[in-house]
């Protein structure tokens, strides 16, 4: 997963907000735990457990106010790879451990260490890695499970070659215990980088990991290829591995990526690139990884996901054909939200968009011209609500005619959902109307 531009966004939009606060009143996956067995797990941190949190929570769908802003801990001396929201809880992966905390108090509720060697080969220094990678959750057998994907590292001895291994990893939502660890096989041809891996996505119990992998020794700078794997969740077996393309998002049960050819090369912002045109946007079925649609000639592929049967490259498609969707808006940097229910918003610099998930149609449109509105900067939308911005007023949308809602002061809304907004710089805002 990418920093995409709108990650950069939100960065800028995090930092006006914190300087509005003041004024506000307002063990290693090597061989432990693989295959099943449970290995890692620590105690939850504090003395209530994540059911008892749950319990205290108030959900209000969707929300229209928030309350003064929580600042989770961020250790500016760990890495970094984003967070999740699931219900009241927050769960945020960092390069040394998953963390769950309630978004009620900020209080944290467990911590699972990852307990591995080395992230990263180290023989070029740290990498400059600034993936958006956040947990992803599978429900099974009416438990909920926070998956995630890492490298580790190990370095050979006497004739033995260094080796950088790919593990995906379940980790129990309740108590923050692993429930099982499972190694991918090598990519073929390739070494991985020192870039980390990549839950993608998880559906019908199974879950795609795409890994970035490089054609010599060093494995480095993002890679030249990648190779993207589908694991079983419940035998945590491999059911297809593909190589040479790497997969960005899932979505109604289609890997969405870029086909690569020789000369690819990846940047974490933009994507995909090729001088030779000899990318190909595909899709492939999560069930066998067999080709569902492609696009090929292309030089750049940039993959966004937008869920309920969307996602974004260049403009709005369908995830199942690949196909534009007539409705969408025209412009450079569109971004969809899909609002959890039955409207797709995109937004350009030029345009702001509400369409019809199911008929595709356009149920509104505020663009720059338009004679007695201000087009809105939007930011998110969940469950019939939109979040956006006109100047310095946070304004709600409805998502399906457009009209005004009110307004909302001080939330940051990169992350949303009927308990609590959530900004890029982890503060919390419960919410509270």
């Amino acid at each position: 997963m990418r920093a995409t531009h709108r990650h950069v966004v939100h960065l800028a939009l995090a930092a006006a907000l914190t300087g509005l606060a003041g004024c506000s009143d307002g063990t290693s996956g090597a061989d432990a735990g693989v295959s099943g067995v449970s290995a890692g797990a620590e105690a939850p941190a504090s003395a209530e457990t994540e059911t008892e949190a749950k319990a205290k929570a108030k959900a209000f769908d969707p929300p229209a106010k928030f309350g003064t802003a929580i600042p989770l801990p961020v250790d500016e001396d760990v890495k970094d790879w984003g967070f999740a929201l699931d219900g009241p809880t927050l769960y945020h992966r960092t390069s040394e451990a998953l963390d769950a905390y309630d978004t009620h108090s900020g209080r944290k509720l467990w911590s699972s260490p990852l307990g591995r060697k080395d992230w990263y080969t180290g023989k070029e220094g740290v990498p400059s890695d600034d993936q958006t990678i956040p947990p992803v959750f599978a429900r099974q057998d009416g438990k909920t499970g926070v998956l995630f994907a890492y490298a580790d590292h190990t370095k050979g001895a006497g004739t033995e070659r260094d080796r950088t291994d790919v593990y995906l990893r379940s980790v129990d939502a309740d108590s923050g215990k692993v429930s099982w660890t499972v190694r991918l096989p090598a990519p073929k041809g390739a070494t991985v980088s020192d870039l980390e891996p990549a839950v993608i996505g998880a559906e019908g119990g199974t879950a795609a990991v795409r890994v970035l992998t490089g054609t010599d020794d060093s494995g480095r700078d993002g890679g030249q290829s990648a190779t993207t794997y589908a694991v079983d969740l419940k035998s945590h077996q491999v059911t297809w591995q593909k190589d040479g393309f790497a997969g960005e998002v899932l979505d109604s049960g289609v890997v969405i990526g870029a086909r690569l050819g020789d000369e690819a090369t990846f940047q974490v912002i933009d994507g995909w690139h090729a001088q030779q045109g000899d990318l190909a946007l595909a899709g492939l079925a999560l069930t066998d990884g067999s080709p569902r649609w492609k696009e090929e000639g292309r030089s750049s592929v940039e993959v966004e996901r937008v869920g309920g049967g969307f996602f974004v490259a260049g403009s709005l498609r369908d995830s199942r054909t690949g196909e534009r969707v007539p409705s969408s808006p025209d412009g450079s940097f569109v971004h969809c939200f899909h609002d959890q229910r039955s409207v797709v918003v995109c937004d350009t610099k030029e345009t702001a968009r509400g369409i019809d998930a199911q008929s595709r149609k356009v149920l509104w449109t505020i663009s720059q011209d338009h004679p007695s509105r201000q087009k809105p900067e939007v930011h998110n939308a969940y469950h019939g609500a939109v979040y956006a911005t006109a100047d310095a007023d946070g304004v709600i949308l409805d998502a399906r005619t457009g009209k005004d809602r009110g307004l909302w002061d001080g939330a940051s809304t990169y992350v949303i959902n009927e308990y609590a907004a959530v900004g890029i710089d982890m503060n919390v805002y419960p919410a509270t109307g």
